[in-house]
């Protein structure tokens, strides 16, 4: 799913490109801000402005095209039996089969560009632009939901406990049981559009905001500490093994951050840096910029390689094939696709 897994540590178990090789790329119809991702079959899913998500093979062929009635620039989410879920801007919750087959649609109140989260029970969550976090069973029956009072971009995340963390662009983090009920709520002082990020230990939660700071929270709702930097940030964290935070800013720099909060380095790129980060077995980190260039950056922050697409790299996040693909999308209309 969106950020890997239900944590969204944007760890992959893979060890990625370790140059940047042009595999192969595939061309959609419109912009592609949804972040790839890969079945156990190795089948790639992708959405794309132009209405549409993709299924297509490790070689980049389509197995399959299923059309919405809108932009699809929610990243797919992959349940334990093979089904697809992913939202649209036509306000639909859609869960489809391998084949590409319409299993069944939710409708929200308004436009998805939430990217869903599946639970331990197989609870679907997803925010949408009707300003509600949406809980949905696996038959697409209504569980319950939360109104915010602001549109909700953001992805939740699931914690080992299966607390449900997820973010409003009402400035704050909600934490929220199974149940549906409400736990407690930390505000930032601005818009927040990313995703949070949960520890291993499910001590700590990570979130970023417009205000141009990374807050660790505890499951208290308590700040731990807050990371600042000097522009807005909608980039979400991502963890790696050893509880190391990663994220881009609006001034064009990935930032590595201890997990203590002192920084560790950063890499500038050309500008803004919206896309989040995802992490090799190898500690790469794996990031899009808006400055058009995808980077490999080495865990001591050395660049390793990079590579100009046409456009700029939004909201794409890439990921990592069991053969050590890397995927990711540009504002050009294509997936790029990048190995040996």
């Amino acid at each position: 799913m969106f950020r890997h897994d239900a944590r969204h540590t944007g760890q992959s178990p893979f060890i990625g490109a370790q140059e940047g090789k042009l595999k192969w790329r595939f061309k959609t119809g419109d912009a592609v801000n949804s972040s790839p991702s890969i079945g156990q079959d190795g089948t790639i899913y992708i959405g794309s402005k132009d209405g549409k998500l993709y299924a297509l093979s490790p070689e980049g062929s389509p197995s399959w095209i299923f059309p919405t009635g809108d932009a699809v620039e929610s990243s797919p989410a992959i349940g334990a039996d093979g089904t697809i879920y992913f939202g649209s801007g036509d306000a639909y919750l859609y869960a489809l089969n391998q084949d590409g087959s319409k299993k069944w649609a939710y409708r929200a109140g308004a436009g998805i560009p939430s990217s869903p989260c599946i639970g331990p029970d197989g609870t679907i969550y997803v925010g949408s632009w009707d300003m509600k976090l949406h809980a949905i069973d696996k038959e697409g029956k209504p569980k319950w939901n939360f109104h915010t009072q602001e549109h909700i971009f953001s992805s939740p995340a699931v914690a080992p406990d299966g607390t449900i963390y997820f973010c409003s662009q009402n400035d704050r983090l909600y934490s929220f049981k199974p149940d549906g009920k409400s736990k407690w709520a930390f505000r930032t002082r601005y818009i927040i559009n990313s995703s949070p990020s949960v520890s291993k230990d499910g001590n700590t939660i990570y979130l970023t905001s417009e205000d141009g700071n990374l807050y660790a929270v505890s499951p208290e709702g308590y700040m731990r500490w807050v990371f600042k930097t000097a522009y807005d940030i909608d980039s979400s964290p991502a963890i790696d093994e050893e509880g190391n935070i990663y994220f881009g800013s609006g001034e064009g720099i990935v930032f590595a951050v201890n997990a203590d909060g002192k920084e560790k380095w950063q890499f500038a790129t050309d500008f803004t840096v919206v896309s989040s980060p995802t992490i090799g077995k190898d500690g790469t980190v794996y990031i899009g910029s808006r400055d058009g260039t995808f980077y490999a950056i080495g865990r001591d922050g050395s660049p390793k390689w990079s590579y100009k697409t046409g456009g700029p790299i939004e909201f794409s996040s890439a990921a990592i094939g069991p053969d050590g693909t890397v995927y990711v999308g540009s504002t050009d209309g294509y997936l790029y696709a990048f190995g040996p």
